[in-house]
């Protein structure tokens, strides 16, 4: 079972990026190569209207990773895999909608 257990509402974004190396010489001529064999994967996630106590749950959770400091494992809902994430930032944003109702956007960033 994964550590971050609760489900987005959607995935806003997922991005797969690879890593390549360009040298361009005196003569204009470039040479590539590939930095790593494996893309990095990131994911931007929502969670609209929740709850104070899922928001403060979500909130501690975050706190006790250190931001991005410490990884942990997380199932992307969409194909059902189990990834090594960890926070792609230091900070969490959280937008008060109504009384004791929040939305959440968090970015997870695949740990290689």
């Amino acid at each position: 079972m994964s550590d971050f257990i609760w489900n987005p509402d959607n995935i806003i974004t997922a991005v797969e990026e690879f890593k390549t190396l360009v040298s361009t010489f005196e003569n204009g001529v470039e040479q590539r190569r590939k930095k790593r064999t494996r893309q990095d994967k990131s994911w931007r996630l929502t969670f609209k209207n929740r709850t104070q106590a899922e928001k403060n749950q979500i909130l501690a959770f975050f706190q006790s990773k250190y931001g991005q400091y410490s990884s942990f494992t997380w199932t992307n809902p969409e194909d059902s895999t189990e990834y090594t994430v960890r926070f792609n930032s230091d900070k969490l944003s959280v937008t008060r909608n109504a009384y004791n109702i929040y939305s959440i956007e968090i970015e997870f960033k695949e740990v290689l």
